[in-house]
């Protein structure tokens, strides 16, 4: 597959000589990243470098661009902060684009990047009983754009994998091992001057297994396909209305001595609107959307019986603001907020049922606050601690983290 997408790099490359493309509509504030998505109230309705990550065709706005996420402050078990990454994009001609990320298993988006987002692994050395699969990490992600006239294609692919292995001197040895291959591919058309849209289809493939020295293996693998769809109609200069779909399924099979069973299957749908108004320096962005999600745990004979879920979330808002008020200097302001009726059913038995339905609101609802500071072509974009709002004069020699979440980028 590394050989497919090599090729078609070249292949590309070739063609941007012989086409004439038109690169200044691609002109724009070459900043952002996951932090500022976050402020906007975990905005799905705005354009950031957070795009390229389902849909390498933004790569063709972002290129000869550095970027990644210093995390959160919360520090994961390696002392880091969680959510860290490293990602650029380079021109190599004015239509071809390529670049890369180096994402870990704490990556915090839904994208190629994310690593063993079913926990294949952990079933695997719960069914074990012991840990003999090592989790994944540092997956490794390529991705190339090329831009053609009024449209840009995208395609990216990722790996990751591990490996625990014990040959004894004498007598078999045994192996667990785990990997996940990712391709993701994407589209930006401009329909006219008043209409563009973006596609982008994600494939994950993660995988886990463990071969004894005798006797049969244990493994489980899991398929996602994720689809995501936007739209940008300019109703005028300043208004824009953005809708969006998304489409999740996930199925996956495991096998544990001699047999294959079924895993957990999973179906999402979400519909979203929202708008874009922008007044000089003035952004506001968002909007309602729902969603729809359906899980089925299967029945195992003799433990337990088949058990299913459902969440319908009506009305999601994600709203957020912007204000460049000095040419450094940019703030933020975000809400979210949901309402979700949950669906549980449980099989006794051909003719019963049992069923229980409740009403819960988003864990994370609330108002998030956040800053942009920009030196030239270096941006840092960070999530505010609304805490230290609170806090008053204890922000003097308190033990509050100012901010939550950091992004920074350069564009050259």
């Amino acid at each position: 597959m590394l050989k497919l997408f090599f090729s078609f790099l070249l292949f590309v490359s070739f063609l941007s000589f012989a086409q004439e493309s038109n690169t200044d509509k691609l002109s724009f504030d070459r900043s952002g990243g996951y932090a500022r998505i976050q402020s906007l109230g975990n905005n799905p309705f705005v354009v950031d470098p957070e795009n390229m990550k389902t849909n390498p065709a933004y790569a063709a706005y972002y290129q000869n661009f550095l970027w990644g996420d210093l995390g959160s402050s919360k520090v994961g078990a390696d002392n880091n902060g969680v959510g860290q990454f490293a990602g650029f994009s380079l021109k190599i001609t004015p239509s071809l684009t390529v670049g890369g990320l180096l994402t870990r298993k704490d990556f915090q988006s839904n994208s190629i990047g994310l690593l063993d987002p079913t926990g294949v692994v952990s079933t695997v050395n719960s069914l074990l009983g012991v840990t003999r699969v090592v989790n994944l990490d540092n997956n490794l992600e390529l991705f190339g754009s090329y831009l053609l006239r009024n449209m840009v294609f995208g395609l990216g692919v990722a790996y990751a994998s591990t490996t625990d292995k014990y040959t004894p001197a004498t007598g078999s040895g045994d192996e667990g091992s785990a990997s996940q291959f990712g391709l993701n591919a994407g589209l930006i058309l401009e329909v006219n001057k008043d209409l563009d849209v973006d596609v982008d289809v994600s494939l994950i493939l993660p995988s886990a297994t463990y071969t004894p020295g005798t006797g049969s293996k244990t493994a489980a693998s899991n398929t996602l396909l994720m689809v995501d769809a936007r739209a940008f109609y300019k109703i005028n200069p300043k208004l824009t209305v953005v809708p969006l779909v998304n489409f999740v399924t996930v199925s996956g099979t495991v096998d544990q001595a001699g047999k294959s069973s079924d895993l957990p299957s999973s179906t999402i749908l979400g519909l979203g609107v929202g708008i874009n108004y922008r007044a000089g320096d003035f952004l506001f962005a968002g909007g309602p959307s729902l969603m729809y999600s359906s899980t089925t745990d299967p029945s195992i004979p003799n433990i337990s019986p088949e058990t299913s879920s459902s969440f319908f979330t009506f009305p999601a808002w994600n709203i957020g603001a912007e204000w460049n008020l000095a040419s450094w200097f940019i703030a933020r302001f975000g809400y979210v907020a949901s309402t979700t009726n949950e669906t549980w059913q449980r099989v006794i038995s051909t003719t019963k049922t049992d069923e229980f339905t409740k009403t819960t609101f988003g864990a994370n609802d609330g108002a998030t606050l956040g800053i942009g500071l920009r030196f030239g072509q270096f941006g840092l974009d960070a999530t505010v601690n609304e805490e230290i709002l609170r806090q008053g004069f204890n922000n003097i020699g308190g033990g509050k983290a100012t901010l939550a979440y950091i992004s920074a980028s350069y564009a050259f």
